[in-house]
């Protein structure tokens, strides 16, 4: 079948896998979209992210995931509303093309 939007079992994968290593890592509250394993996200300013947590040591991470080799107009609307609906106490982290954690960290 065609994906409008791109590899979507590849972008679903890494969605899983970012939620894991979050959870792995003793973040709690995990929430991810396009899984399974993990309940759905919030939404924050109309949008979904790929992943959340609550970081026990501060700022809790709201993970955007692209997996295109370039940000498309939807996805840098999805972006910027993302961003412009967060608390102060969150960071918006965009995990791009072959970025495997939180923009290269």
């Amino acid at each position: 079948m065609f994906d409008l939007f791109g590899d979507g079992d590849d972008h679903d994968d890494r969605v899983e896998s970012q939620a894991d290593l979050l959870n792995d890592l003793g973040y709690s509250d995990v929430r991810a979209d396009h899984t399974s394993e993990y309940p759905d996200p919030k939404k924050r300013n109309g949008r979904v992210p790929d992943v959340t947590a609550n970081n026990p040591f501060g700022h809790d991470p709201v993970v955007e995931i692209d997996t295109g080799r370039d940000t498309s107009k939807r996805d840098q609307r999805q972006l910027s509303d993302l961003s412009s609906g967060l608390d102060p106490n969150k960071n918006l982290i965009h995990v791009d093309g072959d970025d495997r954690l939180f923009n290269g960290w």
